[in-house]
């Protein structure tokens, strides 16, 4: 399944009020808030990072085209491979940039996935849970549950939506919202493409809006609180009416949702880079924004992957090696508000994965593109406590089977053990489960084990310093 940007949205006041009744289509599940959180009380949370940004590669970049790149009578030569050092082999005339930032990051190489189907493996990397669909709609995803556990340090000047979504496609992964969680903690979706979302206020409706607002209060008190048996559902649409009011309320939205022609430029001039350029402002606010889920597509490369002219794979390389290298620097020359001495960079967590890989070894002789591929896939992964210029994982020659996995698992990373990771890195038990849902099943925050062999999902402390 292939992908394509995103139009560019511009969103009116009611087209953003709109927004909460997707997200609580289905509002019963609201009802059922978690009472009953409980931990095995083993876990060490590292409590590394303030905030998470995960940059998700939709739909499966060759591995061995990029991160772990492998050279044959395949390769382009225009790639330009070159080493890099700790083993590490980049195409550089795709990625001139990402090798100086090398030093700030570290490259995983050891990566694996249960499924090869778009859908279901979108839904697994979103939430750190195969796809089950008895529950599918239960099951929130991994920026709902961080949001739900760091509600208690949101300010009172907080006016930004904990979660933000940019660019999700509408397979099956966009019906992941806050499960059965808080309305509250579900993502902003927005769209994100030559232009920012339009989110201020239009000139001169300021107090239209606010006798509105109060005549909202007056007509649905009863139902939002009030009243002995009301529907959970109303106080769900209350929250997103509030996220709004406090958006549209709020100096600072003019200025984040801004991108300058100069950081548009340096970001490459993309989806993905405008992307990143809000996230990077999303950050430097400080306005409640916690965790930001931005999805790059179009990695689905079946056919002509390295054909120019059009947007495949060296295309798309070039896109998030602009952006990413950019975020980075970016992050890393900014002051923490929170910590005097640090950065930006070291208080966000930054993870770059795919759902899974891409056939290793020469490319398809008919079509001449790669299939999927769960077995190997690479990911990047910066800040939050990171550390810096580590590489973890070694594959064999044509990069399709792990030969070292590089930490002490010995075994695959899988995205129940990035989950794992990215909660430890905030100070959350991964171990946690949720005993009341709608269901009756208790959710797990991370699945103890796999239920197809036998694997314990942990933390992958190699990554931290």
């Amino acid at each position: 399944m292939k992908t394509t940007d995103p139009t560019p949205l511009h969103l009116s006041r009611r087209a953003l009020l709109r927004i909460g009744g997707v997200h609580v289509a289905g509002g019963f599940l609201g009802a059922f808030a978690p009472r009953d959180a409980r931990a095995a009380g083993k876990a060490q949370p590292k409590g590394s990072a303030r905030q998470v940004l995960f940059i998700n590669l939709e739909g499966g970049m060759s591995q061995v085209d990029t991160l772990d790149a492998k050279e044959g009578a395949w390769t382009p030569d225009y790639f330009d491979i070159r080493s890099c050092g700790n083993g590490l082999k980049l195409p550089h005339g795709l990625m001139p940039n990402l090798a100086q930032v090398l030093d700030r990051i570290s490259v995983v190489r050891s990566m694996a996935a249960w499924d090869a189907v778009h859908g279901r493996a979108q839904y697994y990397i979103q939430t750190g849970h195969p796809l089950n669909q008895a529950l599918a709609r239960e099951v929130p995803a991994i920026g709902a549950v961080v949001c739900h556990e760091l509600a208690k340090t949101r300010k009172d000047t907080d006016s930004l939506p904990a979660y933000v979504s940019m660019n999700m496609a509408g397979n099956q992964a966009g019906l992941i919202n806050q499960g059965f969680l808080s309305a509250e903690y579900g993502p902003l979706s927005l769209a994100v493409g030559d232009r920012a979302p339009n989110l201020a206020p239009e000139a001169g409706m300021a107090e239209t809006m606010k006798r509105r607002w109060a005549r909202l209060q007056q007509l649905d008190h009863s139902l939002r609180g009030g009243r002995s048996g009301a529907d959970r559902s109303f106080a769900d649409y209350h929250e997103y009416y509030r996220g709004a009011w406090s958006i549209m309320n709020d100096p600072r939205v003019a200025e984040i949702f801004t991108i300058t022609e100069t950081d548009k430029k340096r970001y490459g001039s993309s989806s993905i880079g405008n992307s990143l350029v809000l996230a990077r402002n999303l950050f430097r606010a400080d306005a409640g924004t916690r965790f930001i889920l931005a999805s790059h597509g179009g990695w689905d490369h079946h056919g002509d992957i390295y054909k120019e002219q059009t947007r495949n794979h060296p295309a798309l390389i070039r896109e998030l090696d602009a952006a990413f290298t950019s975020l980075i620097r970016d992050l890393e020359s900014t002051p923490s508000r929170h910590s005097p001495g640090k950065t930006l960079l070291d208080e966000t967590l930054v993870v770059a994965m795919s759902e899974f890989g891409r056939t290793p070894g020469p490319v398809s002789p008919t079509r001449q593109g790669r299939e999927h591929y769960i077995h190997v896939h690479s990911g990047m992964f910066a800040g939050g406590g990171v550390r810096r210029g580590a590489v973890l994982g070694k594959t064999d020659e044509q990069g399709g089977k792990i030969v070292d996995p590089g930490w002490s698992g010995n075994r695959p990373i899988y995205m129940e053990d990035v989950a794992c990771t990215i909660y430890s890195a905030l100070g959350i038990d991964w171990t946690k489960t949720i005993q009341t849902t709608p269901s009756g099943r208790a959710f797990h925050y991370v699945e103890p084990a796999s239920g197809t062999q036998y694997v314990r999902f942990q933390p992958v402390q190699e990554l931290f310093g």
